[in-house]
């Protein structure tokens, strides 16, 4: 009997005897024994506990008798209702035993499988079926469809699948259809309505539903309310709800829904209460139709593309409570005559608009306000004291917009209700409101990213039910009160970026449950107290940029060996504090198994890496390892593998001495590694792994004592950098320092990873020339191979390189001429070729055009502007061309010269010929006769010169060869007669 109070069996017997003229006495014998076999049945699949036969079945616990005969008949059963238990198991088959049955409710119960397709063969009475909130699964069986009487259908909240059966509309007494939250899908049948003329209230929100509304719908003249929300429903809405002229209420939110919406939709719909379309693709105005619905008292029409002013006539629906328009296209002013017929407004949304102008003083007039959305807008101005006139408001939302001036005190002296006020990001000046404490059931406060000023009031404490508070981003100062470890409710503390000085108040390990402390780039100065490990519950911890201290290899005052307590920790950020000093603990391997983010870079610490620091566990979620700008020594730990979530490693500026650590590309989602400025040595080489930095966009090797020839099959398994591949979003944005030198300053770039894309290997010792498969990363943005050996020619690959920021190759002993190619990059802002042994023209056009001389300097052979030296004819740049144009250029030079060695040697020997007869001319002898004496040869041109890339260049060469040739067949012919010289 233990589980009776667990189940509840409420079992209603209407006993139908037979219209007997006499009256039936108690001791009138009935044969009963079926009745007490179909209940034993029904209870044995329901109930643990025992039903003994030897008593009567009238005292049966759980069964109800009809009191006036004390019997029970389940032949005669009309309703049964298991609401609300506990059962578990399928549903029986044998409900069919009860062949009068009107009602059965076996809703919020844990039932699964599929409904049996039997259950409803005798079950001709049937008029209510309502299995909601179970888990049942498969399809709607169509023996349902055998129960004409049918009014009523909930199967809400299952795990039902396939498309909507059309034999629903057999069922021709149908009222109420509620299937929705399961996963039906496919499109609605449209015929499912052509014999539905009694159907009131449509439920299909939560599905898988596609395609449009079925026109056949629209014949079920008595429908009070339709949801179809929550599916994949597309296309215009049809105008024909407007012939639904009993409709109330109509939920078509979160579809796909297009186009604007008909005006005439509304013409004849007076008792339309509420319309909720928001979530869809809807675009142009409200529709002015839209105002003719007197009655209405709800609408949403937030998340869509509407656009236009807001129309004023919303002022004529004088029974509207809530209106939602956020987050659309509207813009202008708030029409101020909008609220003067608004009585019982109680929520207003036009968040993520672009409204601009002031707050309308009629806003005020609607006393019943409780909720009002303005954030994300345009609107500007002082902040108006009349809102404290809204006694019952409960959220303010005026964030993100472009207020000014100081937040008037009194505001709040009549808003005893408020609990959640939100002015953050705008340009709001003054000290913090003291009245703002008179309003004591505040939540959720924010006041940040503005400029505020002054101290924090130690009144704060006052406000014993704040959850939130955040006041990061403004210019507040002095010290942090201790009366904020009064707010044993606070789970968000945000005070970043401020003036604040002093210690950490121990107080704030009273916070027990707080989540989220941020209080960096203050000039907080003292211990971290351990006593932060009280905080079981925190998630956050951002203390970085102050002038903090602690021993971290202290194990007693260490807080970091105190945070293993925090076991939901996933942000631990205590960088740029110079006093932490110590080396990295054992107990780093205490932390929380979530933790996403540590940062530890710019303090003092020293030591080694302790292999500790990634074996929380084999399914640890680091995403981010920040320790760069410290002391650190020795080498990166083999314990790093085990984060297989890692996505930045930054171990830059320390002493670490090790090779390339190859076995890192075995980490799956690696996306940036900086190594930079310290003493890792070797070569380059790559692990044959699956992964193999596959993911990687970010590399900083620069500084440090490689050696060897840069890796080909390096850059060939970056793929991220040749192909677009899906990111997870970062929920933090990571700062990364990048050098690229040859400017006179070095400079920063933050960036949010994974947007830049980088490879810097500069000041290290690498030989050979550069692997041409560098021009395939067509995603890099910055290169930078500077301060290093690097011979042969810039790849002509490097054109590919179009989304190229950034290209320093300076200081290396680079030859050959810059790619014309080079001119295709259109988004290059900084390049370096400095140092080198470059030659020939530098090309022009594009970017080109835009650098200075110092990008070149240091490479003699080079010519043109910006620099002062002028290119000679053979010098002349080259127009753009193709390798193939560039041949057959070749080929047409060769043929010039050809036609001059031709040429040369007729004329040669025709002069040879005249000088032999004549003798004459006898200064030409001469020379010819001290030349062979001299034994001095012709130079031949040389075969660079002949292959230039410029055919206009390549023509001035080809006077050598001619003049060569005639002096040569000058002197052959000479010889060859024999003349004395």
């Amino acid at each position: 009997m233990g589980n009776i109070t667990q189940f509840i069996l409420a079992l209603t017997m209407a006993v139908l005897l037979p219209n007997f003229e006499v009256s039936i006495s108690t001791k009138t014998k009935i044969d009963i024994s079926k009745d007490q076999s179909g209940l034993k049945t029904l209870k044995v699949h329901i109930l643990k506990t025992k039903w003994f036969t030897t008593t009567s079945v009238c005292n049966w616990v759980g069964a109800l008798t009809d009191p006036n005969t004390k019997l029970t008949n389940l032949l005669r059963l009309k309703l049964i209702d298991l609401f609300l238990n506990n059962f578990y198991r399928e549903i029986p088959s044998w409900f069919d035993s009860f062949p009068k049955l009107q009602y059965l409710s076996l809703s919020s119960n844990n039932l699964a499988g599929e409904i049996p397709s039997n259950m409803f063969d005798r079950l001709p009475r049937l008029q209510e079926l309502n299995l909601e909130g179970n888990k049942l699964s498969g399809k709607i069986p169509l023996g349902l469809f055998k129960c004409k009487e049918l009014e009523y259908i909930s199967l809400v909240g299952n795990r039902l699948e396939g498309i909507l059966p059309k034999e629903i509309g057999n069922l021709t007494m149908l009222r109420n259809l509620y299937l929705g939250n399961n996963l039906f899908e496919g499109e609605i049948p449209s015929n499912m309505f052509d014999h539905l003329p009694r159907l009131q209230v449509l439920f299909l929100e939560g599905n898988k539903l596609s395609g449009k509304i079925p026109m056949g719908l629209f014949k079920c003249k008595e429908l009070v309310l339709i949801s179809l929300a929550d599916n994949r429903l597309e296309g215009i809405l049809p105008k024909e709800i407007g012939n639904l002229t009993m409709l109330t209420k109509l939920y078509l939110y979160n579809n796909l829904f297009e186009g604007e919406i008909p005006s005439n939709m509304f013409d004849r719909l007076p008792r339309l209460q509420k319309l909720y379309l928001e979530g869809n693709k809807l675009s142009g105005k409200i529709p002015l139709g839209l105002f003719k619905c007197k009655e209405l008292e709800y609408i949403s029409l937030a998340d869509n593309r509407l656009e236009g002013i807001l129309p004023n006539e919303i002022g004529n629906l004088t029974m509207l409570r809530d209106l939602y328009l956020d987050n659309n296209l509207f813009e202008g002013e708030i029409p101020s005559n909008m609220f003067d017929h608004l009585p019982r407004l109680q929520r207003l949304y036009l968040k993520g608009n672009k409204l601009s102008g002031k707050i309308p003083l009629g806003l005020f007039k609607c006393k019943e306000l409780e909720d009002i959305g303005f954030s994300n807008n345009r609107l500007e101005g002082i902040l108006p004291k009349e809102i404290g006139n809204l006694t019952m408001l409960k959220t303010l939302y005026l964030d993100f917009n472009l207020f000014e001036g100081e937040i008037p005190s009194d505001m709040f002296d009549h808003l005893s209700r408020l609990q959640v006020l939100f002015l953050g990001e705008n340009k709001l000046s003054g000290k913090f409101p003291l009245g703002l404490f008179k309003c004591k059931e505040l939540e959720d406060i924010s006041l940040a990213h503005n400029r505020l000023e002054g101290i924090l009031p130690k009144e704060i404490g006052n406000l014993t039910m704040l959850r939130s508070l955040y006041l990061d981003n403004n210019q507040f100062g002095g010290v942090i009160p201790h009366q904020i470890g009064d707010l044993l409710n606070l789970e968000h503390l945000f005070l970043s970026n401020n003036l604040l000085k002093g210690h950490l108040p121990p107080s704030i390990s009273n916070l027990t449950r707080l989540e989220y402390l941020f209080l960096s780039n203050n000039t907080l100065t003292g211990h971290i107290p351990i006593t932060l490990g009280n905080l079981r519950y925190l998630k956050a911890l951002d203390i970085a940029n102050n002038d903090l201290s602690s021993t971290l290899s202290s194990s007693k005052s260490s807080f970091l060996s105190a945070l293993a307590n925090c076991s939901d920790l996933d942000y631990l950020l205590f960088a740029r504090n110079p006093l932490i000093s110590g080396y990295l603990p054992a107990s780093i391997g205490n932390l929380s198994v979530s933790l996403l983010y540590f940062d530890a870079s710019s303090c003092s610490i020293s030591g080694r890496i302790p292999e500790e620091i990634c074996n929380w566990n084999p399914n640890n979620k680091l995403r981010s390892l920040a320790l760069n700008e410290n002391q650190l020594e020795g080498i990166l730990p083999l314990s790093l593998i085990n984060c297989s979530e890692l996505v930045v490693l930054n171990v830059a500026n320390n002493n670490l001495s090790d090779t390339f650590p190859h076995w890192l590309g075995m980490l799956p989602k690696l996306q940036a590694l900086i190594l930079r400025s310290n003493r890792f040595h070797g070569s380059i080489q790559v692990s044959s792994t699956t992964f193999s930095f596959s993911r990687l966009q970010m590399v900083d090797l620069s500084h440090n004592d490689f050696t060897g020839l840069l890796p080909t099959e390096f850059f060939q398994n970056l793929k991220a950098l040749k192909e677009e591949v899906g990111h997870e979003n970062d929920l933090l944005s990571y700062s990364v320092v990048l050098t690229i030198k040859g400017l006179v300053l070095e400079f920063k770039i933050k960036v949010l990873m994974p947007i830049f894309t980088s490879i810097d290997l500069s000041d290290n010792g690498f030989h050979g020339e550069i692997p041409k498969a560098v021009g395939e990363l067509r995603l890099l943005h910055a290169l930078n191979l500077s301060n290093n050996c690097l011979t042969g020619p810039i790849p002509p690959s490097f054109g590919n390189l179009t989304a190229l920021e950034s290209l320093d190759l300076s200081f290396n002993k680079l030859s050959g001429r810059i790619p014309f190619e080079l001119t295709n990059l259109t988004f290059l802002e900084v390049l370096r070729f400095s140092n080198n042994n470059l030659v020939g023209p530098i090309p022009s056009g594009k970017q080109f055009d835009t650098f200075e001389d110092d990008s070149y300097l240091g490479n003699l052979g080079l010519c043109g502007l910006p620099l002062l030296k002028e290119c000679n004819n053979d010098e002349i740049p080259e127009p753009a061309q193709d390798e193939k144009d560039h041949g057959n250029g070749i080929a047409f030079i060769w043929k010039l010269a050809m036609m001059g060695y031709g040429c040369g040697m007729v004329l040669g020997i025709s002069m040879a010929y005249i000088v032999f007869t004549t003798g004459r001319p006898r200064w030409l002898v001469r020379m010819i006769e001290r030349d062979l004496r001299n034994k001095v040869s012709r130079i031949s041109p040389r075969k660079d010169e002949v292959c230039s890339a410029s055919i206009a260049a390549s023509l001035h060469g080809i006077y050598v060869p001619i003049m060569g040739i005639l002096t040569d067949s000058l002197l052959w012919f000479f010889s060859f007669h024999g003349m004395g010289f």
